[in-house]
């Protein structure tokens, strides 16, 4: 009478192998050979994103700054007004420019 996988293994004999075991054990690798490429992918994905998130925020600084910096320029140039020198050298020009077009014009004869 032959002996079952079972009551081969239960008596002690190691050699023996239990119904599908190999079977089971080589669906179990593959399961974790997967697993390991998802965790590498996500991993790749994490730090892909990470890097994303910091090259944002040095943009956002980056980006706050020159805005601070044309708002200052401008409330600068807001708060100066024309100076004396300013008002005098465009006053002279607009009376050049309305000579050199009075001069321009023929005569009446």
């Amino acid at each position: 009478m032959s002996e079952t996988l079972q009551a081969a293994y239960e008596r002690g004999r190691v050699a023996e192998r239990l119904n599908h075991h190999d079977e089971q054990i080589a669906a179990t690798n593959k399961v974790l050979a997967k697993t390991v490429d998802i965790a590498s992918s996500l991993t790749s994905t994490v730090q892909t994103l990470t890097e994303a998130r910091v090259t944002d925020a040095a943009t956002r600084v980056a980006t706050a700054e020159a805005v601070k910096e044309a708002k200052l320029a401008q409330e600068a140039q807001a708060q100066t007004g024309w100076s004396p020198v300013a008002k005098f050298a465009t006053a002279i020009g607009a009376m050049a420019v309305l000579w050199a077009i009075l001069t321009s014009l023929p005569l009446p004869i």
